[in-house]
């Protein structure tokens, strides 16, 4: 399990253009969490972990540790 996260956050990490971003990372500190960002988590677990997830349950995130347990 904890190979994944390790892999999602990379991910993660990538859409974020953030380099060390980290599990407890808070949304609301990261300059560039906007509609963009979010259409890119949602095609990335739609294709990379077959999951549907709304837009809207990623907005409500307040941390990426939540988006990752949203995905995986």
């Amino acid at each position: 399990m904890k190979k994944k996260n390790d892999k999602l956050l990379k991910e993660l990490s990538n859409i974020f253009e953030k380099k060390n971003l980290s599990e407890n990372d808070r949304l609301s500190d990261l300059e560039n969490f906007d509609s963009i960002i979010i259409l890119q988590i949602m095609n990335l677990a739609k294709t990379q972990y077959k999951k549907n997830i709304t837009g809207i349950k990623i907005a409500k995130c307040k941390k990426i540790t939540e988006i990752i347990n949203l995905i995986i």
